[in-house]
């Protein structure tokens, strides 16, 4: 019996590998050819201040140093590098992060093995221009959350808890957000024993990453790493960034326009959005806990990130980077919006910031008064979309999960 025939979209022929040897080419480029952004400088700056004055006497000094104290100490060790090899700073700091890139790609191609439109998708993945600015020219640590997540999912996939656990707890040594996926991935787990071990795992392996300087200084630990919340980024003229203000004040009305019974609620959310963000976030990995398959698992993590892109001002450019290999698992009314407006943002923002269509030029956030409308007419849509995907999603949860236990009391 003669098999039907496949479509050239799902399966992974010279299509596909060409896709990924121009997206292979475009991040040696960005890596090898670019500065990067001002994230570059603030390492480098790091390195100096690790090296003159300790990990925990810089942290100290510089309130602004919010990196778990390995990469610290790592950044020290790719600086003397640089020194002895005779490479430039910024390459050696982005071309690990390039090389965990395309690690990302093959466990997100391993991860989809279910899905039709799996070499598509991760051709998608590979070479649209957000993934690759973000691990190859934007010069920081947050492509690397992902690709621990997704580590830690793929060892779970293959019933090995261990190697999921450890996953997280290096996780932590490079950044913490990988935490908000925590409650997801525990739920996966079928038992409470096993979902015991997981957080045992990550907890000692976790904590291992932040010797000694844990020992030395918690509190500075804790109020530098794990109480940093990000920020408010704003244009010179005082345009946001993201988040929203974009929303209340760009997309439906400048603040004196309204009422003033709305004022007082409006800045309480402004003021705690970072906080409503994150409980929102835990609550999507708790409510999600039904959910126990593999895709499931991948889409839960999508989404959890999501009140962070779309409920607080307090955000950075490269966020986007924590989530997105899991876009892909959501259904594509999402990833394909997402994917288009997010990377029609953050590339015609940094065409402007530094000049130059293949960003070659100098990174000058502050060199741009006002944002020219190539920049706004994708901000305010992808601000807009993230926003209410989260608010659905989490709708969503609520209902689903009310809904089980409506039906569970019934079975009773």
């Amino acid at each position: 019996m003669n098999e039907k025939p496949t479509r050239w979209y799902s399966r992974s022929g010279i299509w596909f590998w060409s896709a990924i040897a121009l997206g292979a080419a475009v991040r040696f480029y960005l890596v090898i050819f670019t500065e990067g952004t001002s994230d570059v400088s603030i390492w480098g700056q790091h390195a100096i201040g690790v090296n003159n004055l300790g990990v925990v006497n810089y942290y100290h000094s510089n309130p602004a140093a919010n990196h778990p104290p390995f990469m610290l100490e790592l950044v020290l060790l790719l600086g003397k590098t640089t020194q002895v090899l005779g490479i430039l700073f910024p390459i050696m700091l982005r071309a690990p992060f390039a090389l965990l890139d395309a690690a990302s790609a093959a466990l997100l191609y391993s991860l989809l093995s279910f899905h039709r439109y799996r070499a598509l998708l991760v051709a998608t993945y590979w070479i649209n221009p957000l993934s690759i600015i973000l691990s190859s020219y934007q010069g920081n640590t947050d492509s690397a959350v992902a690709f621990f997540l997704l580590l830690s999912v793929w060892f779970l996939s293959k019933q090995r808890i261990a190697g999921a656990a450890i996953a997280i707890g290096i996780s932590l040594w490079v950044k913490v957000p990988g935490v908000l996926a925590i409650p997801a991935l525990v739920w996966y787990l079928p038992s409470w024993r096993r979902r015991a071990l997981f957080l045992v795992g990550i907890v000692l392996v976790g904590t291992i990453g932040y010797l000694p300087a844990l020992l030395q200084d918690p509190a500075v630990i804790a109020q530098n790493v794990f109480g940093y919340h990000g920020r408010l980024l704003q244009s010179p003229a005082g345009e946001p960034a993201w988040g929203p203000r974009v929303l209340f004040f760009s997309l439906i009305a400048p603040p004196d326009k309204w009422p003033d019974y709305l004022h007082a609620p409006i800045v309480f959310f402004l003021q705690h959005s970072w906080q409503i963000a994150v409980l929102c976030s835990l609550a999507l990995g708790l409510l999600w806990q039904s959910r126990r398959s593999i895709p499931n698992l991948c889409a839960t993590i999508a989404v959890l990130y999501l009140p962070i892109y779309g409920l607080t001002d307090n955000w950075a450019f490269q966020y986007f980077a924590w989530s997105l290999p899991f876009w892909f698992f959501l259904p594509f009314w999402f990833s394909i919006p997402a994917v288009i407006l997010s990377s029609g943002y953050i590339y015609s923002l940094y065409w402007t910031l530094c000049g130059d269509p293949f960003l070659r030029g100098k990174w000058d956030f502050g060199g741009t008064l006002v944002w020219p409308s190539s920049v706004i007419i994708f901000r305010n849509p992808a601000v807009l979309f993230f926003s209410l995907s989260a608010c659905a999603f989490l709708v969503t949860a609520i209902y689903v999960y009310a809904k089980s236990k409506r039906q569970l009391q019934t079975l009773k």
